[in-house]
């Protein structure tokens, strides 16, 4: 698989005075065929990729907390016996463009896909863009997707024809539809419209976020609305009750599975069964428990059926906390984007932004007998990594005639190779300038960040959007809290950034020499999942 990133060599040389040698190297293109196959006996492996939403690096206890009382016992478990990846990045700092990156492998620059998908959108992820769904079920394996998908469900971009035999879930986020029984958000929206008769509920505008109050949110299997509004407090309970029989059903079938699992938790408006109430500090731990049972849960499934040492389980989040929602927002461990808060007037360092903790994500993998146990990698990795791996692994080969940027990492998984001289991009989600414009680059150690401002904190205070030409470059080594940007006149500054601009420059042209796609951004009252179109909100049992 074309790897159209770019590798560094970064040296020091010790003298009396440090001058550091950055050497951008020619990229590498990859074989298609895989030399890491861990098929077991005559089968090929499964898979279930786990991707929690708006979750922080400091949400997984084994990241943050190892000697304190962790909300998530079960990943933490997991991670124990299996591989924790402390360098992890999503493929972009909001919802639409990170699962289109890690279905496809590919940035949004390639895929067309740089912002979210709205309630009435009528397009989707392009369907000349293949998911990795779509790769293995032609390969003979069973796919099947629980939870939110957020890429379109307008005809055939919804998820049953994206390459999944089977579907149950939220056609996008939690809060884009009203709800019977509202759960715990900033700003906090009303509950939906009974009748053409009540009055609707005063209209909330807070910080980009406006309620929704014209159709409640539909929970689908397959193609069906099968319930709108959705009981989003018993929803974690049904996913776990899918997963199990998707497992299970799997298991006595010869084709191998794969399954992909896109939790609501932790995106806002937060909710959990009544079991969890109080197992923690407050809502969010709590609710963070549940997501934590909901895991534990699959695993046990997957022990029971026989098929724990058949079975890669990968899991990580889409972006990191939203810092707007306060104490309904998760934990940003030691990334805490300071220079925002010192120098660019204040606003937010996580979801929407360039900062570390908006995409930096904690991630797992969990494979007995195949990956080594207790195994922790400063690997620079990236969710785009888990399709080629995936691929690798079962020895599938992915589409050809287009570029990727994930890489597979099997040997990071399988023998601890550790990967850190490499560069990574992160898009602009939100924070100001162009959708989707490669604004964070991450070469090695160092971070440049080219826009900063524009997404509010807790509270509502926002920076100024401020573009940065050159633009700050930060030593995560040496400074996590992106705190302190270099001298921009020193010598490390200046070599750095010249094989950060060569960097982008070269992905930009790959990007140009490739075959992408654009995106239908259109939106009509039309698209917009109704189960009946009679009731004022689409209830689907007036």
């Amino acid at each position: 698989m074309a790897l159209p990133l770019g590798f560094v060599n970064v040296m020091f040389i010790s003298t009396s005075t440090v001058t550091l040698l950055v050497s951008l190297l020619a990229l590498i293109n990859y074989s298609q065929t895989s030399q890491h196959s861990q098929g077991t006996g005559a089968g090929r492996p499964n898979f279930i990729v786990l991707f929690a939403d708006d979750i922080g690096w400091g949400d997984l206890g084994a990241n943050w907390n190892p000697n304190k009382s962790s909300n998530t016992p079960n990943l933490d478990q997991l991670a124990a016996g299996g591989i924790r990846f402390t360098d992890f990045h999503a493929g972009a700092s909001v919802c639409t463009p990170s699962r289109a990156a890690l279905l496809t492998a590919r940035l949004g620059l390639r895929t067309g896909v740089v912002h979210n998908f709205e309630v009435r959108s009528i397009g989707g992820l392009p369907l000349n863009e293949t998911t990795f769904a779509e790769t293995f079920k032609a390969a003979g394996y069973k796919t099947g997707m629980i939870g939110k998908w957020h890429l379109g469900v307008h005809g055939h971009y919804h998820p049953h024809y994206r390459g999944f035999d089977y579907y149950f879930g939220l056609p996008y986020s939690n809060d884009m539809g009203c709800l019977d029984h509202t759960g715990f958000d900033i700003p906090s929206c009303g509950p939906c419209k009974r009748d053409n008769k009540t009055l609707s509920y005063a209209k909330h505008s807070s910080n980009d976020l406006t309620c929704e109050e014209k159709n409640a949110l539909p929970l689908y299997e397959n193609s069906k609305i099968i319930e709108q509004p959705t009981d989003i407090y018993s929803l974690s309970e049904r996913y776990a009750g899918k997963i199990h029989e998707f497992i299970v059903n799997s298991s006595n079938s010869e084709q191998p599975f794969l399954l992909y699992v896109a939790f609501a938790h932790m995106h806002t408006p937060l909710a959990h069964a009544k079991t969890f109430t109080n197992t923690s500090h407050g809502v969010y731990g709590d609710t963070l428990r549940e997501l934590d049972d909901v895991i534990g849960k699959i695993v046990t499934t997957v022990r029971d059926v026989g098929k724990e040492n058949d079975t890669l389980i990968w899991f990580t989040g889409d972006n990191g906390p939203w810092a707007k929602k306060c104490q309904y927002g998760g934990s940003r461990g030691p990334f805490l984007g300071s220079w925002q808060h010192d120098h660019g007037g204040g606003g937010s360092s996580g979801k929407l932004t360039l900062w570390e903790a908006g995409h930096r994500e904690p991630s797992l993998a969990y494979w007995p007998g195949h990956i080594p146990a207790g195994h922790v990698t400063n690997s620079l990795l990236s969710s785009m990594d888990i399709y080629p791996t995936m691929a690798a692994i079962a020895g599938v080969t992915m589409p050809k005639y287009r570029k990727y940027d994930g890489i597979d990492v099997s040997n990071v998984l399988f023998n601890k190779e550790e990967i850190k001289e490499r560069a990574l991009f992160h898009p602009n989600s939100r924070t100001a300038g162009s959708y989707g414009q490669l604004d964070g680059i991450r070469l090695g150690k160092y971070k440049a960040v080219y826009e900063t401002g524009g997404t509010p904190e807790c509270g509502g205070k926002r920076g100024p959007p401020t573009r940065h030409d050159p633009p700050l470059i930060f030593n995560l080594d040496k400074d996590p809290a992106e705190k302190h940007a270099l001298d921009n006149t020193s010598e490390e500054y200046n070599t750095v950034h010249t094989a950060m601009k060569n960097a982008l420059d070269f992905v930009m042209e790959d990007i140009h020499k490739d075959n992408t796609t654009t995106v239908d951004y259109r939106q009509d009252p039309s698209g917009a999942p109704c189960c009946n179109p009679k009731h004022v909100v689409c209830r689907c049992k007036d």
